[in-house]
């Protein structure tokens, strides 16, 4: 389970992401990558996906495949368990902070990117479920720079749910 940020430090973001769970845009997309310092999701197929699912198309054709600017506010900065919004602009892939990554996503840690001074958005917090999160990054990558999974983990569905439940 996870706790977003407060609205009035990541509104873009936020809005962002509920938008997308709630048009069930990241139902059965996968956990795909482990980095080390992440685990990353996104429209990545599963054992339990349909050959050629076109994931990423369902983000495309909502609208949804990656916010609109980078937000960042320091009072939410990437601290373990929490969750941020991959690429430039960012999006639809996020990710989960295995470990204390200010420095790395935070302002001016991936000089990569055409502005190097922006951080990537971090916009939600682990509540609940850290466990999991923990065994994701016990799992084996395939050969190669990028740390694909050898086998993606599921996300059967998000959904929204409001405090007390």
């Amino acid at each position: 389970m996870i706790e977003l940020a407060p609205v009035d430090e990541m509104p873009h973001a936020v809005y962002w992401f509920l938008e997308q769970v709630t048009r069930g845009l990241y139902n059965g997309c996968s956990f795909h990558r482990n980095a080390g310092h992440v685990v990353q999701g996104g429209p990545a197929p599963n054992f339990l996906s349909p050959p050629k699912p076109k994931l990423y198309n369902r983000f495309l054709e909502s609208g949804f495949h990656s916010i609109l600017f980078q937000e960042y506010s320091s009072t939410f900065p990437h601290e373990k368990y929490t969750l941020g919004l991959a690429g430039r602009p960012g999006g639809p892939d996020f990710y989960i902070s295995t470990r204390d990554n200010v420095e790395l996503h935070g302002p001016g840690g991936q000089t990569s990117y055409d502005d190097p001074s922006e951080a990537d958005p971090c916009f939600a917090k682990v509540i609940e479920g850290f466990e999991v999160v923990d065994r994701m990054r016990l799992g084996p990558v395939q050969p190669g720079g990028y740390k694909a999974f050898v086998d993606n983990v599921a996300i059967v569905s998000m959904k929204v749910l409001s405090m007390g439940q």
